[in-house]
């Protein structure tokens, strides 16, 4: 597959789908209908989480408070159907939304505020994004892939549940952070075990084989591993070069749902950073120093369609860093056959 511009009218309905997701939904579509409890009447809010769906009380149906929100959530789901009938038609011009297994995961962490709040994207399914972003047909990117990769951007990550709703949320406030939103997705996942039986972990595996990890950059030498990620009650690997990965992240739409506005590195970044890892990989990952080549190729040959100058100032930026980072990318440049 050739890398192609994608036609206007393409580019323009992925732009306005960011738009209408820059401020995300508060409150969450659902919807609404009317319960009878003792004689009294109440309102009740239903959502369709992990492939089921989950009902709570709003509270009296006299309430103006309460009407004012269920108000509220049936607006946002006129709002939704109107996204998915344009995700529908990003799809049908060849656009990729996350696999079946992705998706849900990435629409429960956005929807607890994990991307607002320090967690980015990364890895194949943050590269499967960038096609929509940049405005190019890129190859590669349908494939489906078992596992999605995120970056603490420090160890302050959190979520930003709403408190004032329904036992949706509140499962969150009650269970142990971010494996209970997993298991809302589905119910299989479990924390993979750590070396120390007293440390957070930093993987979270469903019975299909789905993987879910945890990095984070290095801060200091003397640091925990897994870094604890207390408000999570999770932990985070630490990795070098991350910090480079993800600085400047931007907002981004995974073509899911009604859309799942989420947060990955700028791709210009993500190219030198494949660089750095495809040189660092051990003898044996071959076939993961090939695919970190070809991703950071791809990126590089639309880059210099799209945005030439990103690609010199992040590269300049990792060079600046320090001899490790620049016999890095050289090497990896040179296999590539790219002089810059």
């Amino acid at each position: 597959m050739a890398i192609q511009p994608l036609p206007l009218p393409v580019q323009t309905l992925y732009a306005d789908l960011a738009q209408k997701l820059a401020n995300p939904p508060s409150p969450p579509p659902g919807s609404i209908s009317l319960k009878t409890v003792k004689g009294k009447k109440y309102l009740y809010v239903a959502r369709i989480e992990g492939g089921k769906q989950k009902q709570a009380s709003l509270g009296p149906a006299d309430d103006p408070a309460v009407l004012e929100r269920a108000a509220a959530i049936k607006r946002e789901a006129g709002l939704a159907r109107e996204r998915r009938h344009t995700i529908a038609m990003l799809k049908r011009a060849g656009l990729q939304g996350p696999g079946t297994l992705a998706g849900p995961a990435l629409e429960a962490l956005a929807r607890a505020g994990l991307f607002d709040n320090g967690l980015v994207l990364v890895g194949t399914v943050a590269f499967q994004i960038y096609p929509a972003l940049l405005g190019y047909r890129l190859p590669e990117t349908s494939l489906m892939t078992q596992d999605a990769d995120f970056v603490a951007a420090s160890a302050s990550v959190s979520m930003a549940v709403e408190r004032d709703e329904s036992a949706i949320e509140d499962e969150v406030q009650r269970g142990s952070g971010l494996l209970s939103l997993l298991q809302r997705v589905d119910s299989t996942f479990r924390g993979a075990p750590q070396r120390g039986r007293a440390a957070f972990p930093s993987r979270f595996v469903s019975r299909s084989g789905f993987d879910v990890k945890l990095l984070t950059p290095v801060r200091k030498r003397a640091e925990p591993n897994p870094v604890p990620l207390a408000a999570l009650g999770a932990g985070a690997i630490p990795f070098r070069y991350l910090e480079f990965l993800v600085e400047g992240s931007i907002k981004a739409v995974a073509l899911y749902g009604s859309g799942v506005r989420l947060t990955v590195p700028r791709p210009a970044r993500f190219a030198v950073h494949k660089l750095i890892v495809a040189h660092n990989r051990e003898a044996g990952s071959v076939a993961k120093r090939q695919k970190d080549l070809r991703q950071a190729s791809i990126l590089f040959e639309v880059l210099d369609r799209a945005a030439p100058d990103e690609v010199g100032d992040a590269l300049g930026d990792a060079r600046r860093r320090g001899r490790k980072w620049q016999r890095a990318i050289n090497a990896s440049l040179r296999t590539l056959g790219i002089d810059r």
